[in-house]
This record gives C-alpha cells, structure tokens and sequence, in this order.
C-alpha cells in the first residue's frame, strides 16, 4: 500500500521563483524514506507542504490513497514530529500524549488505551505522570513521538528531530524508527541534513538538489551509482576528476586510469573512496600526497592530497607501513567502481592534444 504519492509538485514563496520543481515522490506503508539535501535546498519546504502548512503552485500530494486538494492539516492524517518538540510544558508526558486522540474527540477510555499504547511503542510507560521539565532531550523527543503516533495517522513527518540531541542518542534513536514504522504499518518521511542519521534510519533516500528529487533509491545504489555529478558530490563518494579519454585510457592531472568502452573526449570522472588502495612506486594511477594518518579503532583513514588539489580517503586496516604526512602515494583504482558523468558545462571540449591534460611526467 502507498502511505504518501507526490507528482509534479511545484512550489514557492510569495511572487518569487520555484523552490521545488517538478517533484516527484513515494512512501510505501511501513517504509521510513529521508529526504537529504543541503541546508536550502527544499527539504523542509516539501514536508511543509505534504502536511498542507504550505501551499503548492502545482502537482499533487495524495495520502493513503486520498488526494489531499483543499484538505486542512488537521484532517490530512499525518503526525508531525519537530526537532524543538513543541511539547505542552504545564501538561505531564500522558497529558501531551493524549492531546490527539482528544481533538479527535476520542471518548477517554479509548484515549487512555492509545495513550498507553504509544507510550510502550517508544519505551515511555514509566514516565507517564512526569513533568516535561524533567525529562532528557531524548525523552521528550520520544514524547513528541508519542505524541504523533497516538492520533494514529498514516504518515508520519519528521523535520529534522534528532537535531538538538548529541550523536549516540540520535544514531540510537534514528535506528529505532524503522522497527516503530514498520510496527505501524505507516509511511514516514525524515527531513536530515546528516547522511549517518539518513543511513541509519531509511528504507530509500531522496536527494535533493536545487529544489528537485535528483535520486530516490536504497541506501547502497545511492552511493554505488550515483545518478549525477551533483548527487556524487553532495554525497561525497569520492573525488570527481576532470580527464579527457584518449584510446581507452583517462588522464587528469592527478594521473591515467583505464576505461573500456569509452568515447574519446572530456570527461567527469568519479572515483570512489572505496575503489582506492595505495600501490607501489611502479603503480600506474592516481599521484597524491599523505596529508593526514588517522587511528579509528579496527582500521586507519589515510587523507591524501591529489595533484588538482581534491581529496581522497582511503580506509586501511593495518597500518604498518603507511607513508607518512608528507610523503607521496600513488592509489589504484578498480576500473569497475568508476563512474563517467558528462564535463563541466564550462569546461570546452578540447580539440587537439594542446587543450588535453597531460598525463603523470609529461
């Protein structure tokens, strides 16, 4: 079943320009999907208008099978779940909790089974009669989540709620909305800026760039085959080079990979991080420099320095024989995690061997 289908969405403030272009959006009932992007780039805007807070120039936004036209926030069936919470302060958790199903004008013994029904949901049941003034962040995050879920809705809308809340309780909690949805059978959408929280709470991710749902896909392709240079560089897979092909072979200034099935001419060329390992000196790849050596328990992260001035990030696991901050490496690549996206609009395509990079030595 389809919890939330956004087609065609457009949107704006005022008389100014599109915020969101041609949206295009899907939630499946028991699935978490995360809306990714960088600050600006309509994430909370497009939330703000599936909960009907904000109005939309075009498109539509149907919820639960209902098309949501003219429907008020308070009837479209949807909790909402803020990172300041906006918790009733002089109310105690079982207080706040109930505030749906009242308004929903639930009799009280059907709003006390909901209370304590999403109260266990969220692990909340003994801190039924406490005051919010004393409760942890994550605990009246967990209340506003309660909260939400008591009005039963069928989706669930979340703008950036762990934000306030320091890295191992978000990593927890953020790992814990998937169980909750599925257990719901609702959708549920997750406003982020943070790719760790997205990675840990998502079914699917949506990144968004520039007001448009570039990609929206599992976690894994997302960041195995990034659909643009834009998404690639957002997600930071990896460095992008710009190279030019000649008989199979790309060169840049940082060095010559191999590419099989390639036509001539200027590329982008996508290098993952974790296509990369360190060679020997007679290693044809990539020429860099160790800018930094990191310990991080079970492996070490090597910085590197590439000859256009852009990073690369190797992981390795003994660190035995590292070069040192400084010291020149040059990185292998396996041809099959390369990426080729088309070049730099402002970048010309070359027309002789005077407009090419030269390769490594030359």
């Amino acid at each position: 079943m389809t919890a939330l289908d956004v087609r065609d969405l457009r949107a704006g403030y005022g008389t100014g320009p599109d915020v969101l272009t041609d949206v295009h959006l899907d939630v499946a009932a028991g699935e978490v999907v995360a809306l990714l992007g960088a600050s600006g780039s309509g994430k909370s805007t497009l939330l703000r208008c599936i909960a009907g807070l904000h109005p939309i120039r075009s498109g539509a936004v149907t919820i639960g099978g209902q098309d949501m036209r003219d429907v008020r926030v308070e009837r479209r069936g949807v909790g909402l779940v803020f990172q300041d919470h906006a918790l009733f302060p002089h109310h105690d958790v079982a207080e706040n909790v109930a505030f749906g199903p009242r308004m929903q004008g639930l009799d009280p013994e059907g709003t006390a089974s909901r209370v304590a029904q999403s109260l266990a949901d969220v692990g909340l049941t003994h801190l039924r009669e406490r005051a919010i003034d004393e409760l942890s962040g994550g605990e009246q995050q967990r209340v506003a989540l309660a909260r939400a879920l008591a009005a039963r809705p069928r989706l669930l809308l979340l703008d950036e709620p762990y934000g306030s809340l320091d890295r191992p309780l978000r990593e927890r909690l953020a790992s814990e909305l998937p169980g909750l949805v599925r257990s719901q059978r609702i959708g549920a959408v997750l406003v982020t800026h943070d790719q760790q929280e997205a990675l840990r709470a998502a079914d699917r991710i949506a990144v968004i760039v520039n007001g448009a749902v570039r990609q929206l896909d599992t976690p894994e392709r997302l960041w195995r085959d990034p659909v643009d240079a834009d998404v690639a560089t957002f997600l930071g897979v990896g460095p992008l080079l710009d190279a030019d092909v000649r008989s199979g072979v790309a060169h840049g200034p940082s060095g010559s990979l191999p590419l099989s099935d390639q036509v001539d001419g200027p590329i982008r060329l996508l290098v993952p991080h974790r296509s990369l390992r360190i060679g020997d000196a007679s290693t044809t790849g990539l020429a860099g420099i160790v800018v930094e050596t990191r310990f991080s328990g079970d492996h070490h992260r090597i910085e590197i320095e590439l000859a256009d001035g852009q990073r690369a990030t190797i992981r390795v696991e003994d660190g035995e024989g590292v070069t040192e901050p400084g010291g020149p490496v040059t990185l292998t690549v396996r041809p099959d995690a390369l990426r080729v996206f088309p070049p730099r609009s402002d970048t010309p395509a070359s027309q002789d061997d005077r407009a090419r990079p030269n390769p490594p030595g030359q």
